[in-house]
């Protein structure tokens, strides 16, 4: 067994081993999420709608099968389940890969291993999320967060341009054994750590609705977490509604052509790598806790600019929306998941990572529909002013919270466990 590394999260060799599969799973979900798509555009001859199907498919999985993925992973050593998954999806790939070789691939069966894919991100993003403090002590979780952070980022910022590279220089499927070949990679990195995990302490007398209930009342009995869903919702559901305007109000209000287009899209990834570099230096120099609301309320009017835009100079307009909004966006979300990581009990820790997503995720479908419905109604520029006044009011919940009033998540989890003894266990290790 490996102990902890205080202090320094990179000086552990499971948490390094730990990032590396990690790395290597990001880039080959961003990359699969592009290669599905031209597989079916390129070789199935999709149609607008089946692609839309499959699409939605590919990202539909956390709402359908989160939250009993919660409570399954709870029940379970979470280093072999998250192996598992690696091999699952390495298989899937391969799958479709000796299918189109043989002529037999089809619709279907792409869609089938989409939504196996699917499943499998699902269990393996919970269960890396809950894996995380095993390998690090508490005061470690906000920048081995950061770390995680950062390597989700830089996928997002590679993996879709290495698909399409990828797919010219060797072909769709055939990008497919490359992605394959780098799940099998990250099973062999988590297959390496040593450290052990504790034996679970989940009560399996319980029924999976009555254990699926627990993690969503334990999210919204504390007070913390309660307001950090409500802000996370309703910034979700914001972003999707103006996600749905975006490129129709760049092309007919702005005049941006597609090369320009991508360019400034290019800007919230870029934004989102520098917010997880960032995460824990601001941690440590305004406060563990007050950087969880602070980082909201001080970006968050950013952007208010993204509705400036125009032609020539006022582009930077939305570049600086976009940055701003976003870098915040990714401050808070790392700090709040390292808050839930210290004060959860390891026991629920699973459960409650699903039964956040699940709550916070619900809001993206509406978001696309309220984006469409305002702005046939308000008009595209007037609509995304409403989009942007709402994100700025996002963080209410978060300054109405017990989180106002702490610098750093030590006092406030003192306090709660003052207030209530079981609700601030150690976490899972």
């Amino acid at each position: 067994m490996t102990a902890r590394t205080g202090g320094a999260p990179w000086r552990s060799r499971d948490f390094r081993l730990l990032i590396a599969g990690q790395t290597i799973t990001q880039l080959g979900t961003d990359v699969t999420a592009i290669a599905f798509p031209l597989i079916a555009v390129l070789l199935l001859d999709a149609s607008a709608w089946q692609l839309g199907a499959l699409v939605a498919v590919q990202n539909g999985a956390f709402l359908l099968v989160g939250v009993p993925a919660g409570v399954w992973l709870d029940g379970r050593r979470l280093r072999p389940v998250l192996i598992a998954t690696d091999l699952v999806r390495c298989a899937a790939l391969l799958t479709v890969t000796v299918a189109a070789a043989l002529s037999q691939l089809n619709l279907p069966l792409l869609m089938a291993m989409a939504a196996v894919m699917a499943v499998m991100r699902v269990v393996f993003d919970i269960g890396h999320q809950s894996y995380l403090p095993t390998l690090l002590d508490r005061t470690d979780l906000l920048r081995g967060n950061s770390a995680v952070e950062a390597v989700r980022s830089s996928g997002q910022v590679a993996g879709p341009s290495l698909g399409g590279w990828l797919t010219q220089l060797v072909g769709a499927t055939n990008t497919l054994l490359v992605d394959a070949a780098s799940f099998l990679a990250s099973a062999v990195c988590l297959a390496r750590i040593r450290t052990r995990e504790p034996t679970s302490r989940q009560d399996g007398r319980n029924g999976m609705v009555h254990q699926a209930r627990e993690g969503i009342v334990f999210v919204l009995a504390n007070p913390v977490l309660r307001a950090i869903a409500a802000t996370s919702a309703l910034s979700n559901l914001l972003f999707t509604a103006a996600s749905a305007l975006i490129v129709l109000f760049l092309v007919d209000t702005v005049g941006v052509g597609p090369g320009a287009i991508g360019m400034l899209l290019s800007a919230a990834p870029a934004a989102a790598l520098l917010g997880a570099v960032c995460a824990a230096r601001l941690a440590r120099r305004v406060g563990s806790a007050r950087i969880i609301w602070l980082a909201l309320v001080v970006t968050s009017p950013f952007n208010l600019l993204l509705p400036l835009t125009g032609a020539g100079w006022r582009l930077g307009f939305f570049v600086a929306g976009v940055v701003g909004g976003g870098i915040g966006q990714i401050v808070y979300g790392i700090a709040q998941v390292s808050y839930r990581q210290a004060i959860v009990p390891a026991e629920f820790l699973c459960r409650v990572n699903a039964s956040m997503r699940f709550l916070v995720m619900g809001a993206l479908p509406l978001g696309g529909l309220l984006g469409g419905a305002l702005g046939d109604a308000l008009g595209v520029r007037a609509t995304l002013f409403v989009i942007g006044a709402g994100l700025t009011l996002a963080p209410l919940p978060l300054l109405l919270s017990p989180l106002r009033r702490a610098r750093d998540l030590d006092e406030l989890t003192a306090a709660e466990t003052a207030a209530h003894p079981g609700a601030s266990a150690p976490a899972r290790g």
